[in-house]
């Protein structure tokens, strides 16, 4: 067996709240070479090249849907045509919305301790394949244009202070403006016009408040609005809203709980490609 190699992010916020976690994983792995904090993009690079030289059998990360992003895409640019190893979620960030909906739970030490017994005893693994799309030679596993990504660029105004809790008031915010038709609701969800082809078909909107596709099942805090993912890993879940914001509030409920939404301005399909035609460059 060649190993476990583990890469970490060192400013995800459980390690900045607490320095001595970066000691206790490397106390729980035991070989320090296999547990490499990563400061920036190039250190990740060199990493992905020792490990690929190493040939690791498992590939666990620390830290939350960033860091989640970055590794895979990195680790997927160096190994080229080698396969990867498989891949352990052990958390570590602030949400953790991939880890989650995949159904692992529990903090990092306890992770990583089953982890190294289960493979130093020779124990199976179970093993869930993870459809990643790919946006401009990046990889991931959530993808949004328009309300996604200005509601993502409010909560991170918010420096060291996200949490939860402030993920969960931003929410309460925006529900609140909704129903009112508020300032902040109208400006999160100003449209943007766009053509979007998916499988091959256009779909009939020339304006969109939200574009997102997801290969799991949640979008974060519980919030299951792929609900093909729930039960398919061959495709990844698209979906686009051309609605107004008090529209957009009618159908929180069943897309929270995953059972979609039928309402004439929100399409979503289960998808394989997309190509998206934007008049105007759009940050996501």
């Amino acid at each position: 067996m060649s190993g476990i190699g583990v890469v970490l992010n060192p400013f995800s916020k459980k390690y900045k709240n607490d320095p001595n976690h970066l000691d206790r994983i490397s106390f729980i792995i035991g070989d320090k070479a296999s547990c490499k904090p990563t400061e920036d993009i190039d250190d990740l690079r060199r990493v992905a090249d020792e490990f690929k030289t190493r040939d690791i059998d498992v590939l666990a990360i620390s830290g939350g849907d960033g860091t989640i992003h970055c590794t895979l895409t990195t680790f997927l640019k160096v190994y080229g045509e080698k396969p990867l190893p498989r891949i352990c979620f052990l958390r570590g960030g602030t949400h953790n919305t991939i880890a989650a909906s995949l159904g692992v739970l529990g903090n990092t030490e306890q992770l990583l301790s089953n982890l190294l017994v289960r493979y130093h005893e020779d124990k199976p693994f179970k093993i869930r394949k993870l459809r990643l799309t790919k946006v401009n030679n990046e990889v991931g596993c959530i993808f949004g244009l328009g309300a996604v990504y200005r509601f993502m660029e409010v909560y991170y105004r918010g420096g060291t202070n996200l949490s939860h809790f402030t993920a969960v008031l931003m929410v309460m915010r925006t529900l609140s403006s909704m129903l009112v038709n508020g300032k902040t609701s109208r400006e999160l969800f100003q449209p943007f016009d766009a053509e979007v082809v998916v499988n091959g078909k256009k779909w009939p909107f020339a304006q969109y408040a939200a574009f997102l596709t997801g290969s799991v099942s949640q979008i974060g805090l519980g919030c299951k609005v792929f609900n093909s993912m729930l039960t398919r890993t061959d495709c990844f879940h698209a979906i686009g809203m051309s609605l107004k914001p008090h529209d957009v509030f009618s159908q929180i409920i069943p897309m929270y709980s995953g059972k979609g939404s039928h309402h004439p301005g929100l399409l979503e399909e289960p998808a394989q490609h997309i190509q998206i035609h934007c008049a105007t460059p759009q940050p996501y």
